[in-house]
């Protein structure tokens, strides 16, 4: 039996508030981002109290550095103590070979924050991705490689939501599946920067236990970038064909 729809929102009230009510609980001291050597997250000059990996460490406060913007993980880099925040106007990066695992991540804390964008490597979240924290924007780009997460939690309010794109993919345990089809249904979670012609595609069998994410081309697209491609090596021999008779 289909559940009624103001139940479903209703559950995705109290899981939202029930994850973001993590947020800040920490017993240590945070360690905060100044980026003043360069973009290089294990650079332990680029952080202000330590790495957010050292022993002892509270959460990791991402800040807009100076001169560098957002920290990149190109590299695999040790996982973090506590939780990693993504402040006002800041952001993070992970690209191919780079790979970071940490406690819970959140976005749009204190205010709008910039992009987390993944375009490879990986980024594991051993419990809780929130993105857009207390109603502030603060969007997930997954263009490659893969974002894992044991819970997700998309606060509309301010913009926030997360687009999937080229190769990368999302994967969360299968619970979360009816939270995350409302945030489809919402356009929450988006495909091709929710261009036409691209969709959300959800996997529940391939990865067992598991959601998996990825955005994949609607059939009309695909057929009609075949059909291109057949015009184009038509013509070519219809060319070679006219050259030969001459």
């Amino acid at each position: 039996m289909i559940p009624n729809m103001n139940i479903k929102i209703l559950t995705l009230a109290v899981t939202t508030v029930a994850a973001f009510s993590l947020v800040l609980q920490s017993a240590h001291a945070a360690v905060y981002w100044n980026g003043s050597v360069s973009s290089d997250w294990a650079e332990t000059s680029n952080w202000s109290g330590g790495l957010p990996s050292t022993s002892g460490a509270g959460d990791a406060i991402i800040n807009p550095g100076s001169p560098n913007v957002k920290p990149v993980i190109s590299t695999p880099v040790a996982a973090t103590v506590g939780q990693t925040y993504v402040s006002i106007g800041a952001g993070l990066q992970v690209t191919t070979g780079g790979s970071l695992t940490t406690v819970s991540l959140i976005t749009g804390i204190w205010g709008h924050s910039d992009v987390v964008d993944v375009s490879g490597g990986s980024l594991t979240i051993s419990n809780n991705l929130l993105l857009g924290y207390s109603g502030y924007d603060g969007k997930m780009n997954i263009s490659g490689g893969t974002v894992t997460a044991n819970n997700l939690s998309i606060n509309m309010g301010g913009g926030a939501k997360m687009n999937l794109g080229g190769s990368g993919a999302f994967i969360a345990p299968v619970s979360n599946l009816g939270n995350i089809n409302y945030w489809i249904a919402n356009n929450a979670i988006i495909a091709g920067n929710g261009a036409s012609g691209w969709s959300v595609n959800v996997d529940t069998t391939s990865n067992a236990g598991n959601v998996v994410l990825t955005a994949v081309p609607e059939p009309s697209v695909s057929l009609l970038a075949v059909g291109g491609a057949l015009g184009c090596c038509f013509l070519r021999s219809r060319r070679k064909s006219a050259s030969f008779q001459d």
